[in-house]
């Protein structure tokens, strides 16, 4: 067959790649805007924080922040694959940590609008992609109440003295991970969102998988912000284990206030409050503006590798193809 025999692409398909392009370079430049705004609106701040703190620590609390955030994309990747869509573990992290850069606008759900799409350009369906999302973060917020429930009291032991009763929400959260438990509140929650939807039937081992990870992850995140802390304030192992729990907290919280891009200084109040009696809340502010802008970075790191590496494998697994003698041109 010759190029001139070639069916010419149909026109509402064109269309419709031209206008997936122009949308996925609105999301780039949005996003790179939204970066730049939060980066200069908190230099100062940022400037003051290195001044106190050690260019060690800073590294040392960047490198936790990138393994912390790393592992939910591995997560959201399992998810995936235990929905029956097998996805290359370069390709699935690359649409999670690209995805993630939307949470930086305001609105909260600019990163599930670009998983679904990322997702959809690996033959992958929205609902799938969505289920996967949906499930991720709420197996996430589960997990940081877990860490919060699980270091806190011992951080803080008058925690337990005065909100004992808060803390009985630990064995119901961990019920709720059961995989019964799992198919319920999902199914539950597709019918009250009226979106259409299979509840979700994960097997114990993708489950006990899953939270392992995002339990390690919010251990990192905490250590990240801990190390910051202990910049300012040596010493103290409650302050390593406060650390962690506030964290976990003030991420969920940052969660819930949903108009804040990525809770925004949700975040950092809830820290602050954390922190009250241990550390003069001016010091945990400067930490926690440090804290989010490492963050920031991490994200853009994130997405910026496994873009690249993604990147590279198609074109090695085209070279490769190549080279075993195989002729693109020669099917026709």
């Amino acid at each position: 067959m010759t190029d001139a025999a070639l069916p010419a692409p149909a026109p509402a398909a064109t269309k419709r790649s031209s206008l997936s392009r122009l949308v996925r370079h609105l999301f780039v430049v949005g996003v790179v805007l939204a970066v730049v705004v939060l980066l200069w609106r908190q230099r100062d701040d940022v400037a003051r924080a290195l001044e106190s703190i050690s260019t060690g620590r800073v590294l040392l609390s960047l490198a936790l922040g990138l393994f912390g955030a790393w592992l939910p994309g591995v997560v959201w990747r399992d998810l995936l694959v235990a929905q029956g869509y097998p996805t290359p573990p370069m390709a699935g992290q690359r649409a999670f940590f690209i995805a993630q850069l939307g949470k930086y606008l305001p609105g909260g759900i600019w990163s599930l609008v670009a998983q679904v799409s990322m997702a959809r350009e690996m033959k992958i369906p929205g609902r799938q992609a969505a289920t996967a999302s949906f499930l991720g973060l709420a197996l996430s917020i589960i997990a940081a109440l877990l860490v919060a429930g699980g270091t806190l009291p011992f951080a803080v032991p008058a925690l337990v003295t005065h909100f004992w009763w808060a803390f009985l929400a630990v064995p119901v959260l961990v019920v709720l991970l059961h995989p019964r438990s799992v198919e319920w509140w999902s199914g539950t929650a597709f019918r009250i969102l009226r979106r259409p939807g299979e509840p979700i039937r994960l097997s114990w081992a993708v489950l006990l998988r899953s939270v392992g990870l995002l339990l390690i992850s919010w251990v990192a995140l905490g250590l990240h912000f801990g190390v910051l802390v202990q910049g300012l304030k040596g010493g103290s192992s409650s302050l390593w284990l406060l650390g962690i729990g506030v964290f976990a907290l003030a991420w969920v919280a940052g969660f819930l206030i949903v108009i804040a891009p990525a809770g925004a200084g949700v975040r950092e109040a809830a820290l602050v409050l954390g922190f009250v009696g241990m550390l003069p809340a001016p010091q945990v502010l400067t930490v926690a503006v440090l804290s989010r802008v490492l963050l920031v970075v991490v994200d853009v790191l994130l997405a910026g590798f496994f873009t690249v590496t993604a990147r590279f494998g198609r074109h090695g697994r085209a070279a490769g193809t190549v080279a075993g003698g195989v002729d693109p041109g020669a099917a026709g």
